[in-house]
């Protein structure tokens, strides 16, 4: 009775109408007071690979433990940090009065005047502060720029991401890569990072990152890697004169030391990507004709995240040994991107684009690190009645404004994460460009932005919503990032790293001089064949001429033997006709004959009637 009546009580607990509390599971067991969520652990524990990356910052709480047997983890502190904004200002003729500096100089300040277009007048008399890392007036040149917002980044061999952000025609292309006299961000980071790791630099392509993952390459690979940057160098434009007037620039600014290292090799890798109406596109991809035929149609990559690692199926990465060498593809991928003139901006991009740095390190122990520095050059904010865009170049506008719109829900979600029990989630698929970059905004990666302004009243509505944007990602805090050491060996590269002094030199020459064999007997290749097309469209030619010439002589043959049948016919017919003429007339003649015989007849005839 006693059990019957427990289960009744179980029963009636259960029931829609008496529902149990909701501290009691459905097995009567207490629950715990602390909530966990759940999700992060379902989506580590999934080994699964998928074609899209998650909205989560789940993708990237993988735990040391799972990567034990593959990676060694290095400690991380408890300092919490936040990405790096920096403001910079473009130099105009008359700066308007709405903005202005703090006096300990990290403050902007916005308030707008009375003569302001805005029609809201509550908003344009408000008074705004801005707090930055630093602020750039428009007296403080690319030098200054590059020691702070990114010198002590690559010295310190850390990965970061360089954004520059801002109004259509504020200056971000010419902050990251400068003009024909003044380099750039990129140009100095370049010369930066080639000068600090100097004699480190292994000769050839020997590691290479693909899908996220450091692989060795074998000879015939790293040949072939080979043979396409000296394919795609020699379609790059002639940048030798500017390049020797950056070098004397970035000389003159800055004095880049190099690092010493001992038993480690290094290779650096260059790629180049658009994105275009949410489309990826490869901009160092040469056309099966080598590019010197008519551009074929763009192949529109795919972002894919396997196991919290982010990256760009089938892009390509160029290997690349001096610091022109990478600034000739900088300068080869800029004529693929996408420009057009609008009202505000007449060279304005229509795009985003990123320029990738990938440094692998191969130290003499097995172990492997990855470098990797990304500018990202954002397509300019606009507003339509401004820029005066319709057709294609509107369509363009909103593609670039929703993608920068959720740049800034994700910043906001990241930011608002550390403060809620429950984070919100994180929309990183609903735009190409913060799926591509989840690792910086969810602090695996150091962040830099600059945010360019240009201080007119015009433009002011459109500098509040960048200076809100740069506010956001200001609050952001980031925990310090993981540096992931990949242990593997190489007996290849171990080989290399344990001879020192003349005898490697001379094994480098001597591979060095393997690759240009290579190479070389590949151009004899490929020159016998052109030569044997060559040969064989001159005997096509000869054979053609010749059949021509036999069929002309035929010809010529066969109308003279028709021409004399036709002459012996033709005599033949003039003597049948003849000898039929002359049968008809003897038959005339005799009909002649008969017809005067009967006429002579005839008239006897009368005669003899009359008498």
């Amino acid at each position: 009775m006693d059990n019957g009546a427990t289960k009744r009580q179980k029963r009636e607990v259960r029931s829609y109408l008496m529902s149990r509390e909701p501290s009691i599971d459905r097995r009567f067991r207490p629950r715990p007071n602390k909530q966990l969520r759940l999700t992060f652990n379902d989506i580590n524990e999934s080994g699964e690979s998928c074609s899209d990356c998650s909205d989560t910052e789940s993708d990237y709480a993988a735990t040391v433990d799972d990567e034990a047997t593959k990676t060694t983890v290095t400690e991380s502190s408890d300092v919490e940090s936040g990405p790096q904004v920096f403001l910079r200002l473009r130099p105009v003729e008359t700066p308007s009065k709405s903005y202005t500096i703090s006096d300990c100089g990290s403050v902007f300040i916005t308030g707008a005047s009375n003569e302001n277009s805005s029609n809201n007048v509550t908003k344009s008399n408000m008074e705004k502060h801005y707090s930055f890392t630093s602020i750039f007036d428009s007296m403080v040149g690319q030098r200054d720029i590059y020691d702070i917002c990114v010198g002590p980044k690559i010295q310190e061999e850390e990965s970061v991401t360089i954004m520059a952000y801002g109004t259509s025609g504020s200056g971000k292309t010419y902050t990251l890569q400068g003009d024909n006299m003044r380099a750039g961000i990129i140009p100095r980071a370049l010369a930066h990072i080639f000068a600090l790791y100097g004699c480190a630099l292994y000769p050839k392509p020997q590691l290479k990152l693909i899908n996220a993952s450091t692989i060795i390459l074998e000879d015939d690979a790293a040949i072939k890697e080979m043979q396409l940057r000296r394919q795609i160098l020699a379609v790059c434009p002639d940048i030798q004169a500017q390049f020797q007037r950056f070098q004397l620039v970035i000389q003159g600014d800055h004095t880049f030391e190099t690092k010493p290292m001992t038993d480690v090799s290094v290779m650096i890798w260059v790629s180049f990507v658009e994105i275009y109406n949410e489309n990826v596109y490869d901009l160092l991809a040469l056309s099966p004709r080598q590019a010197n035929m008519a551009e074929p149609p763009r192949k529109n990559l795919k972002i894919v995240c396997n196991k919290g690692q982010v990256f760009i199926k089938s892009l390509t990465s160029i290997f690349v040994k001096s610091s022109e060498d990478a600034l000739k593809l900088l300068k080869f991928g800029q004529q693929r991107l996408t420009y057009a003139s609008t009202a505000v901006n007449a060279n304005s991009s229509r795009s985003h684009c990123v320029f990738f740095v990938d440094i692998l390190k191969f130290y003499r122990t097995g172990l492997t690190t990855q470098t990797s520095y990304k500018f990202c050059d954002l397509a300019g904010s606009e507003r339509v009645d401004k820029t005066g865009t319709i057709g294609s170049r509107l369509k363009e506008a909103q593609r670039i404004n929703t993608s920068l719109m959720v740049l800034g829900r994700c910043l906001d979600a990241a930011s608002s994460s550390r403060k809620k029990p429950n984070p919100d989630v994180i929309p990183f698929r609903e735009s190409k460009l913060t799926t591509l970059l989840q690792a910086p905004l969810l602090g695996r990666e150091r962040l830099a932005m600059i945010v360019t302004v240009s201080p007119l009243d015009k433009y002011y509505e459109e500098n509040l919503n960048v200076l809100n944007f740069a506010s956001i990602a200001k609050n952001i805090i980031f925990k310090e990032p993981i540096i992931k050491q990949h242990k593997s060996r190489y007996s290849a590269f171990a080989d290399c790293s344990q001879q020192v002094g003349p005898d490697r030199i001379y094994i480098e020459e001597l591979e060095q001089e393997n690759i240009e064999l290579r190479a070389e007997i590949e151009q004899i290749k490929y020159e016998h064949v052109l030569q044997m097309q060559l040969k064989e469209e001159q005997l096509r030619k000869e054979l053609t001429d010749t059949f021509k010439e036999n069929m002309e002589f035929n010809l010529k043959q066969s109308e003279e033997r028709m021409e004399k049948k036709l002459q012996m016919q033709q005599r033949e017919f003039e003597v049948q006709l003849a000898s039929i003429k002359r049968q008809y007339e003897d038959k005339i003649e005799d009909l002649q004959d008969e017809i005067e015989e009967l006429k002579s007849a005839n008239s006897d005839i009368e005669i003899i009637d009359d008498e």
